[in-house]
C-alpha cells in the first residue's frame, strides 16, 4: 500500500516537471476567428414586385446577374417607413451580396425580424420564408430570427452569392408598423455559430415577457383559489367576479406570450381573442364593485354592459375592409370607456362618502384602468399617423435580472390591493359567521326550553316526540299541554323557512299557543285565534298548524290550518283543510272528532319526512310515511333522515293506554341533522 502510494506520487512530480518544459497554448485572433459576418449595413432598395419571368423561373430581381445599380441604398436596422417611404405597403425587394471564402464547410444566413411577410432567394433560388404572401394575406407577428441556407460544402474556391429579400408589407398595418427588416442583428456565416445566435436572440426576446408570463401564472391561481372560495360560499358571488377578472387577466397575458413568442394565433383572432378578455375584465370589475358597493344595476348600466359585450367585434371590422384602423381600434375604445368611466365614478362616489373599501381600491383601478386607457389612446393616435411611436408607454423597468413592463406594475398593485380587501373581508365575514353561530346556538338552546318537559306529562297516554332540524335551529314546533281534566292538548306545526328567522316566530307562536290553551281546550277555536295574531307576522311566508285535544277517555277533536293529518293506526284522519295561519283574517277553522280505543296508536308527522329526498330525487313521500306512522317516533324520524333530509323533521307519535293505567313517562327528543 506504501509502495503504490510513493509511485502515484512520482509520477505526479514527472508530469509537472515534463509540463514545466512545454510552451503554453497561444491563441490567434486572425486565424482562429469565428467565420460570421454581420450583414448590419446597406442593402439595394427597391418598391414594388420583380416582373413575372418567364417560364416559371424565378424572380427577375432575385436572379444574380440582375443590374440593382440604380436602386436605393436602405439601413438593414430599420423600416423603409423611417428611410424615405413613410407608410408604404405591399411589395418592396432587397438585395446585397455575401463574399464566401474558399473551403469545404457550408454557410448560413440569418436574417432579422421582418415585418410582414418575405421569401429569401439565393443565387435566384427561393431557400425559405416566413409568414403568407398573398393571396393569403393574413399576417403574423413572428418577431424572430429566421436562419437559411446560404452555400453548401464542397466548394474549394472563393465566391460571391447573391441575397435577394421579397417584402410584402400589409396595408393594413403600414400607417404605423414599418415594413423591411424591424432590427439589425442580421448574419452570415457557419450554421453552428448562427444556430447559437438565433437561440441567444431568442432567450433574450423570451426575457422581454418574463413579467407577463409570471403574473399569468400568478393570476390564474390566485383565481382559481378565489374561485374555490365562491363554491364554498356561493351566496358572496363577489368571489364568482373577481376570480373571473383574475383568469381573463391571466388568459390574455398568456394569448399576448403566444402571439409574441410563437406568432400563433394569426392577428385577426388575437384581435377578436384580446378585445373578448379586456371585455370580460372589465365586466367582472364592473360586477364585482356593483356587488361590494351594494349598488343596483340600473337600466343605464345595462345599457354599458350592451356595449361592453359588443366591444370585441370593432375589433376586427378592419380586416373586413368595413372600416380603417384607427377607426375599428376608435370604436371598440369608445365602447369600452362607459364601463370604465362607471366604475371609477362608483368608487369615486362611495370613496367621497366615506366608504372604506371604495377608498382601498380607488387608487389601485386608478393607476390600472388610467394606464391602459392612456396606452391604448397612444396606439390609437399612431394608427391615425398623428404620432411617430406607438409604443412609447411600454418601456421597460429594469428589475435586475429581468425587466418589468409599467402595465404589469399597474396589474400587481390592483392585485395586491384587491386582495388585501378580500383577505380584509372574509375576516370580517368570519367574525359575523362567530358571532350568528353565537346566536343560533343560543336560539337553540331557547328552543329546547320550549320543548314540553315533566310537568305536561298525562296520565293514560305515552307520548314521544323527536325534534331534527335541518340546521341549528329549525321551523317546526311541538307544544303538549294537559288541560287539567286528564286531557291533553297537543299542537304540532312548521313555520315556512328556515334558521334564525324561522325559529324566532316559533317562540313567538309557542308562548301564543300557551296562553290561548289556557282559555279552552277546543283546537278549532285555538286556530282562529293564533291565526289573528299571525296576520302581519309571516311576513310574507305563512305557519302550518294541526291542533288536537284527547280527553282522559279517549275522544280526539282535531282542527287543522294547513298542516298534513295525523294517522291513527296506520291511516290518515280525514280532516277538512284550510289556510295556513297568517295568510286571512277569519279563516275559518273546523273540528274533526275521532274516538280512540286503548291501545290505538296517533301520529303527527312535519312536511320534513314526506319531503325527504333521496339523491336521485326521490321524494319518502306519503305512502312510506303511512306505512311507517306505526313505528315509534325515533324510528320514523331516523328513516325519513337516513333517506334524505332536507327540511326539519317532527315526529309525535301517542299511544292511549287508558284511565286505569300508571303514569307514563312521556319521552321528548331533540336532534340535529
Amino acid at each position: 500500500m506504501r509502495l503504490a502510494s510513493s509511485f502515484h506520487r512520482f509520477a505526479a512530480l514527472a508530469v509537472i516537471g515534463v509540463a514545466a518544459w512545454l510552451p503554453a497554448q497561444t491563441f490567434d485572433l486572425d486565424q482562429d476567428r469565428q467565420q460570421v459576418v454581420s450583414l448590419d449595413g446597406n442593402w439595394r432598395f427597391h418598391a414594388g414586385d420583380s416582373p413575372v419571368a418567364p417560364d416559371g423561373a424565378a424572380p427577375q430581381w432575385a436572379a444574380p446577374g440582375f443590374d440593382d445599380s440604380g436602386w436605393a441604398l436602405l439601413r438593414s436596422d430599420d423600416s423603409w417607413s423611417t428611410q424615405g417611404y413613410p407608410a408604404m405597403s405591399g411589395y418592396g425587394w432587397y438585395r446585397f451580396q455575401v463574399k464566401v471564402p474558399a473551403g469545404e464547410d457550408a454557410a448560413s444566413l440569418m436574417l432579422a425580424p421582418i415585418v410582414t411577410a418575405f421569401e429569401v432567394y439565393v443565387d435566384g433560388k427561393l431557400e425559405g420564408g416566413s409568414g403568407s404572401m398573398p393571396p393569403r394575406t393574413t399576417p403574423r407577428t413572428a418577431f424572430n430570427y429566421h436562419v437559411f441556407p446560404l452555400t453548401q460544402a464542397g466548394s474549394n474556391l472563393p465566391r460571391t452569392v447573391q441575397v435577394a429579400i421579397r417584402v410584402w408589407h400589409s396595408p393594413l398595418w403600414s400607417s404605423y408598423v414599418g415594413g423591411g427588416p424591424f432590427y439589425g442583428g442580421s448574419l452570415a456565416g457557419d450554421p453552428d455559430i448562427l444556430a447559437v445566435e438565433q437561440h441567444h436572440h431568442q432567450l433574450v426576446r423570451n426575457t422581454l415577457f418574463v413579467d407577463s408570463y409570471a403574473y399569468s401564472i400568478a393570476a390564474g391561481l390566485v383565481g382559481v383559489v378565489i374561485l374555490f372560495l365562491f363554491f364554498m360560499r356561493p351566496g358572496e358571488r363577489e368571489y364568482l367576479w373577481f376570480g373571473i377578472l383574475l383568469l381573463a387577466q391571466a388568459a390574455d397575458n398568456a394569448l399576448t406570450l403566444l402571439k409574441e413568442i410563437y406568432a400563433i394565433p394569426s392577428i385577426p383572432v388575437y384581435d377578436l381573442l384580446d378585445a373578448a378578455l379586456n371585455a370580460i375584465v372589465i365586466a367582472g370589475m364592473f360586477f364585482f364593485l356593483a356587488r361590494v358597493l351594494q349598488h343596483r344595476i340600473g337600466i343605464a348600466a345595462r345599457i354599458v354592459l350592451g356595449l361592453l359585450a359588443f366591444s370585441p367585434f370593432p375589433a376586427v371590422f378592419y380586416w373586413a375592409r368595413w372600416t380603417s384602423v384607427p377607426v375599428s381600434a376608435a370604436t371598440q375604445l369608445l365602447c369600452l370607456m362607459p364601463a370604465m368611466l362607471w366604475i371609477l365614478y362608483l368608487l369615486v362616489e362611495r370613496a367621497v362618502r366615506g366608504n372604506r373599501d371604495a377608498r382601498l381600491l380607488l387608487v389601485p383601478v386608478l393607476l390600472a384602468e388610467g394606464y391602459w386607457t392612456a396606452d391604448n389612446m397612444i396606439i390609437l393616435l399612431a394608427q391615425a399617423g398623428w404620432l411617430k411611436r406607438p409604443r412609447v408607454m411600454e418601456f421597460p423597468i429594469d428589475v435586475p435580472p429581468f425587466t418589468v413592463h409599467p402595465q404589469i406594475v399597474m396589474n400587481l398593485l390592483f392585485l395586491l390591493a384587491m386582495m388585501v380587501f378580500l383577505i380584509r373581508r372574509f375576516s370580517m365575514a368570519r367574525r359575523q359567521e362567530e358571532r350568528l353561530a353565537g346566536e343560533l346556538e343560543a336560539a337553540r338552546q331557547v328552543q329546547q326550553v320550549l320543548l314540553p318537559d315533566a310537568l305536561d306529562q298525562c296520565i293514560g297516554f305515552t307520548v314521544e316526540c323527536i325534534y331534527c332540524p335541518a340546521d341549528q335551529v329549525g321551523g317546526d314546533f311541538f307544544q303538549q299541554m294537559s288541560d287539567g281534566h286528564g286531557g291533553m292538548t297537543i299542537v304540532v306545526g312548521d313555520v315556512s323557512g328556515k334558521g334564525l328567522p324561522a325559529a324566532m316566530l316559533v317562540s313567538v307562536l309557542v308562548g301564543a299557543i300557551r296562553a290561548e290553551a289556557a282559555h279552552g281546550a277546543d283546537p278549532a277555536a285555538l286556530l282562529n285565534s293564533l291565526n289573528l295574531r299571525m296576520i302581519g307576522r309571516s311576513r310574507g311566508g305563512f305557519t302550518t298548524c294541526l291542533a288536537a285535544h284527547l280527553s282522559h277517555d279517549g275522544e280526539l277533536t282535531v282542527a287543522n290550518a294547513g298542516h298534513l293529518p295525523p294517522y291513527l293506526n296506520g291511516q290518515e284522519i280525514g280532516v277538512p283543510g284550510a289556510l295556513p295561519l297568517g295568510i286571512v283574517a277569519y279563516a275559518g277553522y273546523e273540528s274533526t272528532v275521532v274516538q280512540l280505543a286503548p291501545g290505538d296508536r296517533l301520529t303527527f308527522v312535519s312536511d320534513g319526512v314526506v319531503e325527504a329526498q333521496s339523491r336521485s330525487g326521490e321524494l319518502f313521500g306519503f305512502d312510506r310515511t303511512r306505512l311507517i306512522s306505526t313505528a315509534p317516533a325515533s324510528r320514523i324520524a331516523e328513516a325519513a333522515q337516513r333517506f334524505g333530509q332536507s327540511d326539519d323533521i317532527t315526529v309525535v307519535t301517542v299511544e292511549l293506554v287508558g284511565p286505569a293505567a300508571e303514569a307514563v313517562v312521556t319521552k321528548f327528543d331533540l336532534h340535529h341533522a
